[in-house]
């Protein structure tokens, strides 16, 4: 909170007016109204009065040791993700970077910060003008959190930069990073968790913690399929990685991954083949799939884990139809930003002559 914030709180808390304040340190009630609206400060010679009177260390004053509960940086994280939506990415990030600035200590804002910032530019940044310029800001945001004191933050932080660094090729700095990621224990502590709930009748907390832990592990198998696959295509196995593929999409629809995720791994396979008819045909049905809004609430394997994504009292409250226009944008934006790859990415190139690619495109776009 800005110290202009904190005069006129705590003023109005010990029942103070601003002409008392004024009377009491020897200024005009002019001045004392300046400070609270935050136009000027007041001397640093006042700042030892003003603190005694306000019934405040200068610490608290001068929001020396402030931070951030994690409900606020929640609520913050509400608003900027907001203001993204409705002014555009740019608006979104100039939000994020005042508040960290502002709170230049608290591990957990600049984390989660990072962490929206990246994943908004990643839905919308198609079209962003000097896209590079706010990802090396994010990529200083993760490095800040990469050494926090608390361990949870740091080793997101540090699991994120090593897929940045992943990402751009810098492969030394990445082991660097994952070397310092700490070795899963053997004891599964989750595990153990939901036989306690399910021993004393909780049974929505068990399943909602089981179902989180299957989808974590799906997704995590579904990944691994998929660079299995990739490593088989770089070791010339087209065979072997069509097999992957097959078994990758098998594992989406068995396990309600969505339609999208089922076409990944076949589609990278005949892009890396350059097969024309398989990646116009894959291409087709991942942009319907892209189109299809995911709706995780009626998978029978994660219904109990999908009340958790918002307070139970929230679900009941928003109206279907609100819901399905936030599914609906959501799946307009992801349309958007593949259009953008194929048709600027070097490894769609083989396809950008071919009519029947052409007209695909062109039948999309205006779905956007």
């Amino acid at each position: 909170m800005p110290i202009n914030r904190i005069i006129l709180e705590k003023r109005k808390e010990i029942g103070l007016t601003q002409e008392q304040i004024a009377g009491y340190l020897g200024v005009s009630a002019p001045a004392v109204n300046k400070w609270e609206r935050g136009v000027t400060y007041p001397d640093i010679s006042l700042l030892p009065a003003l603190a005694r009177l306000l019934k405040i260390d200068l610490n608290t004053l001068l929001c020396f040791n402030e931070g951030l509960s994690e409900q606020e940086v929640g609520h913050f994280s509400n608003e900027v993700a907001a203001a993204i939506r409705q002014s555009g990415f740019e608006a979104g990030f100039a939000m994020g970077m005042e508040k960290v600035r502002e709170y230049p200590n608290c591990d957990v804002l600049i984390d989660t910060t990072a962490l929206l910032l990246d994943g908004a530019l990643l839905m919308y940044g198609a079209g962003i003008d000097n896209k590079e310029h706010y990802e090396n800001q994010i990529t200083a945001l993760y490095e800040r959190a990469a050494k926090s004191d608390n361990d949870l933050v740091r080793n997101k932080a540090i699991y994120m930069l090593a897929s940045k660094y992943m990402g751009r090729m810098e492969y030394e700095k990445a082991q660097e990073m994952l070397d310092l990621l700490p070795d899963r224990t053997e004891l599964d502590k989750k595990q153990l968790q939901a036989k306690l709930f399910i021993e004393q009748d909780k049974l929505p907390e068990a399943a909602g913690l089981l179902e989180r832990k299957l989808f974590r592990g799906i997704t995590e198998v579904h990944m691994i399929l998929m660079s299995l696959a990739e490593i088989e295509l770089k070791e010339g196995s087209s065979q072997n990685a069509s097999q992957l593929a097959e078994l990758s999409q098998k594992v989406a629809r068995m396990f309600d991954l969505g339609d999208m995720n089922a076409f990944v791994a076949p589609l990278q396979v005949a892009l890396s083949q350059k097969n024309v008819q398989d990646s116009i045909s894959l291409l087709k049905s991942f942009f319907s799939a892209t189109l299809t809004p995911w709706d995780i609430r009626k998978s029978p394997l994660y219904r109990h884990m999908a009340v958790k994504v918002k307070a139970e009292k929230e679900v009941k409250e928003e109206k279907e139809e609100v819901i399905k226009e936030k599914q609906e944008n959501l799946c307009k934006q992801v349309l958007q930003s593949l259009l953008f790859e194929i048709e600027n990415s070097p490894k769609y190139e083989f396809l950008h002559s071919n009519a029947e690619f052409q007209q695909l495109v062109a039948q999309f776009r205006p779905k956007c």
